[in-house]
C-alpha cells in the first residue's frame, strides 16, 4: 500500500515539474562545420534563461558545452555578450542558432590561446561566418582561421521537461520494482 502511495506520489511530483515554468527550455546543439575542414567543433546552449531579442529571437550569454578543434571551451567569470552569444528563434526552437559569436581566451592551458569566431545559420539564412585561434603569443601567426566557410550544422533540440519526466519515471519504476523471493 505505502508502495502504491509514494509511486503516485512521484509520478504527480514528475508532472508537475513538467508543467511548471520550464516548459519552453530546452538545450539545442549544433555542429560547427568548415567546407574544407569538415565539422571542427560543437556548440549546446540551454534555451532557458535567455534575454528577449526582439522578432521572436532570444540571446543567450552561456553555454552548456562548446568545443572547438578538440578542446572544450571553459565559461568566462562574467558572462556578457562581449564574450560570448548566441541567438536563437524562440517561436522554432528546432531552427536551431541564427547566430554565435564568441571572442574567448584560454587563459588555463599551458599554451593560451585566444578563439574568436562569428557564425551564421547556413540552413535558414544562408549565412557564413570564420573561426579563428591565436597563440596569444603576439610574434606567433594565426594557428587555425577561416572566412567565409564555416556554418552550423543541423539543430538537435531536447526538451529538458520531457528529460525531466523521463528520468522521475525511471525513478518511480525502479521504486516499484518488487524484490523476488
Amino acid at each position: 500500500m505505502l508502495n502504491k502511495l509514494v509511486l503516485r506520489a512521484l509520478f504527480s511530483v514528475s508532472l508537475a515539474f513538467s508543467f511548471v515554468g520550464v516548459t519552453n527550455a530546452a538545450l539545442i546543439t549544433q555542429d560547427i562545420i568548415s567546407d574544407t575542414k569538415g565539422v571542427i567543433g560543437s556548440i549546446t546552449i540551454n534555451t532557458w534563461p535567455a534575454e528577449d531579442a526582439g522578432d521572436g529571437l532570444s540571446n543567450v550569454f552561456v553555454w552548456e558545452e562548446f568545443s572547438i578543434w578538440g578542446w572544450d571551451m571553459q565559461a568566462p567569470a562574467i558572462a556578457d555578450g562581449f564574450q560570448f552569444f548566441a541567438t536563437f528563434d524562440s517561436t522554432d526552437l528546432t531552427a536551431g542558432i541564427q547566430d554565435l559569436y564568441f571572442d574567448l581566451d584560454d587563459d588555463y592551458a599551458a599554451y593560451p590561446y585566444a578563439y574568436s569566431g562569428s557564425v551564421g545559420d547556413i540552413f535558414n539564412s544562408g549565412a557564413t561566418g570564420y573561426v579563428n585561434v591565436f597563440d596569444d603569443n603576439p610574434s606567433a601567426p594565426v594557428l587555425e582561421g577561416f572566412y567565409t566557410d564555416v556554418y552550423l550544422g543541423k539543430a538537435t533540440v531536447v526538451p529538458t521537461p520531457a528529460t525531466l519526466v523521463l528520468f522521475l519515471t525511471a525513478i518511480a519504476g525502479l521504486a516499484s520494482r518488487r524484490k523476488k523471493s
